[in-house]
């Protein structure tokens, strides 16, 4: 399994939100074939970056996930955190490790 987490940096008024919800999610519902719902962070003190929404997308796994992002709507997603990257924080889970 492997997991993207996204989470949108806070800012006054959360003017990024309506793209991160209208844009970015759209994207990743599509290459994931499942609803991506939104979740409010609602700490993270120990962070200098202070967040205010979350999001997570699994593929089956990290190869999977790169097929994906060749696609169409990969593309445009990948084009669309290009130009949206200062506000979101990316993190990837890799949960098929060998030991």
């Amino acid at each position: 399994m492997y997991k993207q987490l996204f989470f949108l940096h806070k800012s006054e008024n959360d003017k990024a939100l309506p793209h991160f919800k209208d844009v970015i999610l759209t994207h990743l519902s599509k290459l994931s074939g499942k609803q991506i719902n939104i979740a409010r962070v609602e700490s993270n003190l120990l962070l200098d970056q202070k967040f205010s929404y979350f999001c997570e997308v699994e593929f089956e796994s990290k190869d999977k996930m790169n097929e994906l992002m060749n696609s169409k709507t990969g593309k445009q997603l990948t084009k669309d955190l290009m130009d949206f990257h200062q506000m979101i924080t990316m993190i990837s889970i890799n949960y098929d490790i060998k030991e």
